[in-house]
């Protein structure tokens, strides 16, 4: 199974989706903002994120894009319970996959099957990000 960075500062969330993934089989790493998330995902042992948006300071939004903008193309799940804009943003930031909150049990599963199985990095990459660089 994947090894899967979940984002959130909300230990509860956290809680909920540790013990969905993990009966699934997949190996978790875990970080309460988008700062300790960005270092963990440079190191290069992560293989899909799954974020929250809306957390203090470094927030998920901030995450995505400095991500993307590091060229980091991993498999991006994001998830919020604020308004639907926000996850249009998520999107537009490089987000492959948004989720509005609470998510069930089969639906942070599809999403994470779904993510997994997304094209290789060439494949992904937006060609307006490569013209621009």
């Amino acid at each position: 199974m994947a090894r899967i960075l979940i984002v959130d500062d909300e230990e509860m969330d956290r809680v909920l989706q540790r013990t969905i993934l993990e009966n699934a089989g997949h190996d978790l790493l875990f970080a309460s903002d988008g700062e300790h998330a960005l270092k963990l995902c440079r190191e290069g042992s992560v293989e899909l994120v799954v974020t929250d948006l809306a957390m203090p300071d470094f927030n998920g939004l901030r995450f995505i894009k400095e991500l993307r903008e590091d060229g980091i193309y991993l498999p991006l799940i994001a998830l919020s319970g604020w308004a639907v804009d926000q996850l249009d943003l998520a999107r537009e930031y490089g987000a492959d996959i948004t989720l509005a909150k609470p998510v069930s049990g089969p639906e942070l599963l599809a999403a994470v099957e779904t993510g997994l199985h997304l094209p290789s990095l060439p494949d992904r990459m937006d060609p307006w990000r490569r013209v621009r660089k």
